[in-house]
């Protein structure tokens, strides 16, 4: 059973449409608890990429066509019996980015965070376009009977095409102080708060449709913080560098042109002598010999 918002919201709504002029869009003051979730939806998102080798995969936003994400969801008592959640989703439009949230319930009795835990964030990717039908039309969807749920890949587990659990429709992540929890989320129930679209786009009657299309509708500047912060954790809406293409051997460098030869032969140019020295006197080069008189020697 999902927790009801009071109906003076819509006739609020209502009246304050009425009271503006002709043409002129009239977001409700009133709308504190719906603003208050898409801030917490986007603070969570935070936390869910704050550390890359302990956060949701790039590789499962990738290939996700919508992304759900609830800000402390309770886990109730045994007395109460009861766990309720409200978030968001998004999906995706025709040039790959994401659509303004859709507010979203989920509750049910068998959600089951790890022991001691009671509250915890919560992240949905849905993974096939038939995930989202039920939802998107009205349809309240219950979670491993309407459409397949199992836990996602955290961190180093990147390689989500050859993950062995990567069979199911939805995959669910929780995290509660830093920590990223199991979660049991069989049987929980999912379906649009129509209400709170209503009082989040300032418009009674306002659907899905409408929201992700955003036409006619007054979108608040946090609605388009969180629809950027999902983008560029997407990686979608940034231009691609074209791809440079190195090859094993690099090109040969172009052969540098020679001078052309001069059409007449080369003469030989004579090596300089040095200069020789003059030859040396007779004298000197054959000295004539003196005679050397003998001492007598003594008797």
């Amino acid at each position: 059973m999902f927790l009801q918002r009071p109906w003076f919201g819509f006739f609020l709504v209502v009246f304050l449409g009425q009271t503006s002029s002709p043409g002129q869009l009239s977001v409700a003051p009133v709308a504190v608890e719906e603003v208050q979730t898409v801030v917490g939806a986007r603070n969570a998102l935070d936390q869910f990429f704050a550390i890359p080798i302990e956060s949701v995969p790039p590789k499962m936003l990738s290939i996700a066509e919508g992304v759900a994400i609830f800000p402390n969801m309770i886990k109730g008592g045994f007395i109460l019996g009861v766990n309720y959640g409200r978030g968001v989703l998004h999906v995706r439009k025709p040039d790959r980015t994401w659509s303004n949230p859709v507010m979203i319930s989920m509750g049910g009795g068998s959600i089951g965070f790890q022991a001691g835990v009671q509250a915890a964030d919560v992240v949905l990717v849905f993974a096939t376009p038939r995930s989202l039908e039920g939802i998107l039309n009205g349809q309240k969807v219950t979670l491993g009977a309407d459409a397949s749920v199992a836990m996602g890949p955290v961190g180093v587990q990147t390689n989500a095409g050859t993950d062995a659990r990567l069979g199911a429709e939805i995959y669910s992540y929780a995290r509660s102080r830093g920590l990223f929890l199991g979660v049991s989320l069989g049987g929980a129930d999912l379906a649009v708060d129509h209400n709170a679209d209503s009082m989040l786009y300032g418009r009674f009657g306002t659907t899905p449709r409408d929201v992700f299309t955003g036409q006619g509708l007054a979108i608040r500047p946090e609605v388009q913080q969180l629809v950027d912060d999902l983008n560029a954790k997407s990686q979608v809406g940034i231009a691609q560098a074209p791809a440079i293409r190195l090859s094993a051997v690099p090109p040969e460098a172009p052969a540098v042109p020679l001078p052309a030869a001069s059409p007449e032969p080369l003469k030989p140019v004579p090596l300089a002598q040095p200069p020789r020295a003059p030859p040396l006197p007779p004298e000197v080069v054959n000295p004539p010999l003196v005679p050397i008189p003998l001492v007598p020697s003594r008797p």
